[in-house]
């Protein structure tokens, strides 16, 4: 294939992600927001960060949607689905943790470690695990099964929801000013969204899973 016709057919799939993933959320609008991160806070292998992105880059593209719409409706859906999450631990909680090993990929260390967190940790650990991609599926069915007040868990998780969604949906709204597409979108500002929201969490996640081993050890040496 000539060089020319190369460009030609990067432009032809570029235009057509472009305009199926537009579609994908004007035609659904708050609808595609509220199932996508009601099923990601809930556990459920969705893109619902993806979505809240993707929406709020359009709110600022001159479609129907709104981010004074965006915002509520997502702060809704996260605290909603976390809680019902929260309710399945209750209830099924070693089921589901492990569907969520197998699924995410989560080590029996990374659970052992997710549960000390939250009992050493919890209101601060249920405000900071959205925050922490797989901790934030992991928090709301550790802290249902660990019997953890469900009115604690609530405030938190509901404080933690607004903080999250608000930064992200504002941050991609203001740098989609600067990118004329939602490929241009993709490849650039949810890498440096991700990139610079989630590095404190992660670091913050592996220095204290680094501690909790180190206490595992000592208490075996010391036995």
């Amino acid at each position: 294939m000539s060089e020319p016709a190369a460009r030609n057919g990067d432009l032809f799939l570029t235009n057509w992600f472009d305009q199926a993933i537009k579609a994908w959320i004007t035609h659904w609008g708050y609808l595609a927001i509220t199932g996508n991160l009601l099923g990601e806070n809930m556990g459920l292998p969705v893109p619902g960060e993806a979505a809240l992105m993707f929406s709020s880059f359009l709110a600022n593209k001159s479609t129907s949607l709104r981010l004074y719409y965006i915002i509520p409706v997502a702060i809704a859906a996260c605290t909603l689905g976390d809680n019902i999450g929260f309710l399945i631990g209750r209830k099924y909680g070693r089921t589901l943790i492990r569907w969520v090993k197998k699924v995410f990929r989560q080590t029996d260390e990374d659970i052992a470690a997710a549960k000390d967190l939250i009992q050493r940790h919890g209101k601060k650990s249920i405000f900071w695990a959205r925050f922490v991609f797989g901790f934030r599926t992991l928090a709301g069915p550790f802290a249902g099964m660990l019997g953890m007040e469900w009115r604690d868990f609530w405030l938190y998780n509901f404080l933690g929801a607004v903080l999250w969604v608000t930064t992200i949906s504002i941050t991609a709204y203001l740098i989609s000013n600067e990118i004329g597409s939602i490929v241009g979108y993709v490849e650039k500002a949810s890498w440096a969204i991700s990139v610079s929201l989630f590095m404190l969490g992660y670091f913050a996640w592996r220095h204290y899973r680094s501690n909790y081993r180190t206490r595992v050890r000592s208490h075996h040496k010391a036995a």
